[in-house]
């Protein structure tokens, strides 16, 4: 498998997918039905950072012609697309909570937990 980014991917996204994809093919985790949610992880980034880069350089209020103030619509942008990165993180274990919760499902963990030893003895 290969990462390959689309035309107009930021650098910054390139570098942070770039770690993710790498972190998950050591973790052998990743399979070729996962890239379409790569792709997805990566566009959503992507648009997360060119939307919080907007909001930075021209702050949350706008004004019009009239000098009417209205919200920077980057605003709306940023909080939504976090909330896409967010998701798709949680789902392949990327932030510091779906991690953990990764970590309470491993063998060394299970070992002496007396369910899943019941689990274990009473296979058919």
């Amino acid at each position: 498998m290969e990462l390959k980014f689309d035309n107009g991917v930021c650098d910054e996204t390139k570098q942070f997918m770039s770690s993710v994809f790498e972190k998950l093919n050591n973790m052998g985790v990743l399979e070729e039905c996962d890239m379409g949610a790569i792709r997805m992880l990566t566009v959503s980034y992507d648009m997360y950072v060119k939307a919080s880069t907007n909001l930075l350089l021209n702050g949350p209020i706008l004004y019009d012609k009239r000098d009417k103030p209205f919200i920077n619509p980057a605003a709306t942008l940023t909080k939504n697309y976090y909330a896409q990165v967010i998701s798709f993180m949680k789902e392949f274990g990327l932030t510091i909570k779906s991690r953990e919760n990764i970590k309470t499902l491993t063998p060394e963990v299970d070992e002496d937990n007396a369910i899943m030893g019941f689990i274990r003895n009473n296979k058919s």
